[in-house]
């Protein structure tokens, strides 16, 4: 493996985590009996997506969705 296959490109992931908030929550409202199922796909099609990359690394990624003042808010935790 050459140093680029074993860089970590953190624009690359954060990418990813953008992209795919975007693509399951794009601009729904906060809705209290679809949380768990968005952090679940989010966090899923992360996982997916960052496996995907074929890098050595190990991947724990967790995901908090939460109204504030009725804004969504959504973390993205990524731990290698």
């Amino acid at each position: 493996m050459s140093g680029d296959d074993t860089a970590f490109v953190i624009d690359e992931v954060s990418n990813i985590i953008k992209d795919t908030i975007e693509r399951i929550i794009g601009g729904n409202s906060y809705q209290h009996n679809k949380v768990n199922r968005w952090t679940a796909d989010i966090v899923d099609n992360v996982l997916t997506e960052l496996t995907k990359l074929g890098k050595p690394f190990k991947y724990i990624v967790q995901a908090v969705c939460y109204l504030f003042n009725y804004l969504l808010f959504l973390f993205e935790k990524l731990f290698i």
